[in-house]
């Protein structure tokens, strides 16, 4: 994360670097990158224009930041509610890594957005944020293989596949209609998985 920005050492500079990376996300989700200025943004945050420059040396990095911020933070959160569970299978894990992501989208739905923006903005930031977020999956995939608790396949197919399931009934679920029903959806995924489509 470092690498996009200039890690403020205080906390009133952390304050100030929140402040700007909530107005940038506001505005890259409601009139885009390309259509957001770094002034709209310190507008936003209401700091002044050259405080901007002490965290990012451009827009794109502020957007940079974001998308690592995101693929971290999602992570992180589910993480955070496996471990509370105190689940002991991959099968439980998964469920509970399931309505953990969908739980998070519905309180950051401008993720999607951003995300998804950022294919037509540098191919290469979508690509990263998905390779690195199947990486990360596919290890724990792997590990699960690896003591029985999940049937020997390529860890990476199944990684894709779950990211698929996952972000496609968020979409329809959060994103298109914020429906109630979410643990239903889970509970229907699960059970997929679980006997089989065929």
């Amino acid at each position: 994360m470092n690498r996009f920005v200039n890690q403020p050492k205080t906390k009133r500079g952390q304050a100030t670097l929140d402040r700007l990376c909530k107005a940038a996300e506001q505005l890259f989700y409601k009139q885009g990158y390309y259509a957001t200025s770094i002034n709209d943004i310190t507008s936003r945050a209401k700091v002044a224009p050259g405080t901007f420059y002490i965290y990012f040396t451009d827009k794109i990095n502020i957007y940079k930041y974001l998308l690592v911020s995101y693929s971290h933070e999602i992570r992180m959160h589910i993480a955070l509610r496996i471990k509370e569970s105190n689940v002991t299978n991959r099968k439980d894990a998964e469920r509970i890594g399931l309505r953990s992501f969908l739980e998070f989208i519905s309180e950051h739905k401008s993720m999607y957005n951003i995300i998804w923006e950022s294919l037509y903005i540098d191919k290469r930031l979508f690509v990263e944020y998905y390779t690195d977020f199947a990486k990360n999956y596919a290890h724990h995939i792997e590990e699960a293989i690896g003591i029985g608790q999940m049937k020997d396949y390529d860890p990476e197919v199944v990684a894709y596949m779950l990211m698929g399931i996952s972000n496609f009934i968020g979409l329809n679920w959060v994103m298109f209609s914020d429906r109630k029903d979410v643990d239903h959806a889970v509970d229907e995924v699960m059970k997929i998985l679980e006997e089989g489509l065929f």
